[in-house]
């Protein structure tokens, strides 16, 4: 496809009817679909077709980015986010379905993918970035599973690390630490009923890694009740996401509410709601700097190249989330993902297209554009991405 600019006026008018549709389409899917509905059995059916993984066999050598939306759909590119494919598509998905998808990581070159929110859960697995998978062999059945080894619990987020591949979403973590074979649970139900700060109530609980430094899981879900923390709850695991921890973090008492949590490796960066404030962790999320304003207002936060970037109007990056500069004012809402040769490719949810950039973010053009007939419901543009190398298909 001809190089556009990422934000012209054909661009937004192409745009304007796949968002009404998308719109209209979301106030009433699956809003009568019960368990043995005809769409809940076929959004079923599909992931029963899926192969079951457990027996990767990771060789990573080809540079990959991997970007997912809802339904289960997969696009990869690998010539640097030149050119795009679609290897995979599940089923119609919405913001809550058995295809709804948010979320994709990548670790030990393997891309995995959480489909399903507010219903039956599993991950999609792929060594090679085209053949996608169950990520489970099917050996260990969850609780939430009912029989059926694929189902995992629900899942809002992925993270990896040290070799293991964690999910959380509500009050149940999981983690895998050999690709699938076997798996680990954590149900947060009971489990710090002593705690002064009486019962917990959380909700959209997504980990990060923290790093090979301290090798712990740090995940952030909302706050649900009607006292407590302000930021949400954090929990941390340091046994590679088999038990954890509801933590008392020092120092974040000033935000306004929860916003995103990220980590470069080595520092931990939490944004209150509307990213107008950072606060940074050194030490996997125990005590806390800050506020330190932002400049930045309702934007989206990604790691490119070790930096935090908040890209909304303006967009603001940072090397330690205390001081912040003026990114290129051409850089779209949305999320960035950075490959290994420093070309940047962004997404959003409700954007059908794929923005890539080669000059750090001066200038950005349309490299990928697909139209969304398969639609369930929500926003159906792009959730998330990753970049990492897997093996030669």
């Amino acid at each position: 496809m001809a190089a556009q600019s990422a934000l012209s006026p054909e661009n937004s008018m192409k745009t304007i009817p796949i968002l009404l549709a998308t719109l209209f389409a979301g106030l009433s899917a699956f809003a009568a679909d019960g368990p043995d509905s005809p769409e809940a059995v076929a959004a079923e059916k599909r992931r029963e077709e899926i192969p079951l993984g457990g027996d990767f066999h990771p060789d990573p050598k080809v540079p990959t980015f991997v970007v997912v939306g809802h339904g289960g759909r997969i696009l990869v590119s690998k010539d640097d986010g030149e050119t795009w494919s679609q290897p995979f598509f599940g089923y119609p998905g919405a913001d809550h379905s058995a295809w709804a998808t948010k979320s994709v990581t990548y670790g030990g070159g393997v891309f995995v993918v959480a489909v399903g929110w507010g219903a039956p859960t599993s991950y999609l697995a792929s060594d090679d970035a085209v053949h996608w998978r169950h990520l489970t062999s099917g050996e260990t059945e969850l609780r939430e599973a009912k029989g059926n080894p694929r189902v995992m619990p629900g899942t809002w987020g992925l993270a990896a690390g040290k070799g293991v591949i964690v999910g959380s979403g509500y009050m149940t973590m999981c983690a895998t630490p050999d690709l699938g074979r076997t798996f680990d649970s954590f149900t947060m139900w009971g489990a710090f009923k002593d705690d002064p700060r009486g019962k917990l109530n959380t909700h959209h609980v997504e980990p990060v890694y923290c790093g090979d430094a301290s090798g712990r899981f740090l995940a952030l879900g909302d706050n649900r009740g009607e006292v407590g923390p302000k930021f949400g709850h954090l929990f941390a695991s340091d046994d590679l996401g088999k038990t954890w921890t509801w933590l008392t973090p020092k120092g974040l008492d000033a935000s306004t509410g929860r916003g995103s949590l990220v980590g470069n490796g080595g520092l931990l960066l939490m944004t209150d709601k509307d990213a107008e404030n950072a606060w940074t962790s050194a030490d996997a999320g125990e005590t806390w700097s800050g506020p330190f304003p932002t400049g930045a207002k309702r934007a989206i936060l990604s790691v490119v190249g070790g930096e935090f970037w908040l890209c909304g109007k303006p967009s603001r990056a940072s090397t330690d989330g205390k001081v912040w500069r003026d990114l290129p004012d051409a850089v779209p809402l949305g999320q960035v993902i950075a490959s290994d040769k420093g070309t940047l490719v962004s997404i959003h949810p409700q954007r059908f297209n794929i923005l890539r950039s080669t000059d750090g973010g001066k200038s950005w053009a349309e490299i990928h554009r697909y139209t969304p007939d398969e639609i369930g419901g929500g926003a159906q543009g792009l959730r998330d991405g990753a970049f990492g190398l897997v093996r030669p298909d």
